[in-house]
């Protein structure tokens, strides 16, 4: 028996970031929960991720191996853990809010037929069940949720919980399992296409300048590419430049976009809405440059500049060109 299982998601054999913000959630409850934590691995093969999944400090990871997990398609993946659930009956499963995490997981609630916590940003178990904390009403409020049913499947809020550091302890016991597959599979997906990117991930940025509506159309956006480069971080946006299709679409935050955790967050043109800032309001520092001085944004910024993003923006471009140029002919 688990008492928090752990769902790890691999790429390339290696285990994908996110895993260990869901670590720093999982210890939390298995203080609280019999039967420890427990980490949970699908694919056909695994390479270094099962291995470095030890690091969670559980007392055992579960590989699941088979070809039809090859692929991160959600309908093998959520069969082979529904029978891993099955065998390990955990109080608590929590999954990543990625494309198949979030998948998983809801297909996951109806075959074990227990509730599901999407976007938690708080979790814990009391008297109750377990009770967390999940924004509604397009993030205007928090609501508390509990589960009474076993098991619960949570997915939390990316970049909420910290990410937790490597146990560095004795290596955990690897426990194989081969998927029966005994309910016939309703979809059948084809390999993955990859496409090359450029720049910087704005999920792993430290720096992110994010343009808004209020530039007015595409071209601003290579100036906050300039800026971005030279900060070396990376460009986002909100949703309305994304629909007016400014920028591509994976470079949205906001709640039907990415969260994002920067040190540094720069919004420019952006009014604020509380959709954009469930996606950048775990950033360390924000900037708002904005004409509007009622603007939203301002209100969350610790620091604000009240003016037009056409005089602030190149200005700053310049400034930041004029000390490098000046650290270069010291070093």
């Amino acid at each position: 028996m688990a008492g928090t299982l752990i769902v790890a998601e691999s790429d390339e054999g290696r285990l994908r970031p996110e895993f260990w913000e869901l670590v720093t959630a999982g210890r939390a409850l298995s203080a609280a929960a019999p039967g420890g934590l427990a980490v949970a691995l699908l694919g056909s093969s695994a390479g270094s991720a099962a291995e470095d999944a030890c690091g969670a400090g559980a007392a055992e990871v579960h590989l699941v191996e088979d070809e039809k997990l090859a692929e991160p398609w959600p309908e093998a993946h959520a069969e082979a853990l529904a029978e891993l659930c099955s065998e390990l009956t955990p109080e608590v499963v929590i999954l990543p809010r990625t494309v198949l995490g979030s998948e998983v997981a809801a297909r996951l609630a109806i075959r074990l037929a227990c509730p599901l916590i999407q976007d938690a940003v708080d979790i814990e178990l009391d008297g109750r069940g377990l009770r967390a904390r999940r924004p509604v009403f397009g993030g205007a409020v928090l609501a508390t949720v509990y589960a009474t049913a076993q098991p619960s499947v949570v997915v939390p809020r990316p970049h909420v919980f910290p990410a937790a550091e490597p146990s560095g302890g004795a290596p955990c016991p690897l426990v194989r399992h081969r998927p029966s597959f005994a309910a016939e599979l309703r979809t059948q997906c084809g390999p993955r296409t990859r496409y090359a990117t450029t720049g910087v991930d704005i999920e792993r940025a430290s720096v992110i300048i994010a343009g808004g509506a209020g530039l007015g159309g595409p071209e601003p956006f290579e100036l906050l590419r300039e800026v971005a480069d030279l900060l070396g971080g990376a460009v986002a946006a909100s949703r309305p430049a994304c629909d007016a299709g400014w920028v591509d679409s994976a470079l949205q935050v906001g709640l039907t976009g990415k969260t994002v955790a920067p040190e540094l967050y720069m919004a420019v043109g952006i009014s604020g809405a509380i959709q954009h800032l469930m996606g950048c309001s775990s950033s360390q520092v924000i900037v708002a440059v904005n004409t509007d001085p009622a603007a939203p944004i301002l209100n969350v910024a610790n620091y604000g500049v009240v003016g037009d993003w056409r005089e602030v923006i190149p200005a700053f471009r310049d400034a930041l060109r004029a000390r490098q140029h000046q650290l270069s002919g010291v070093l």
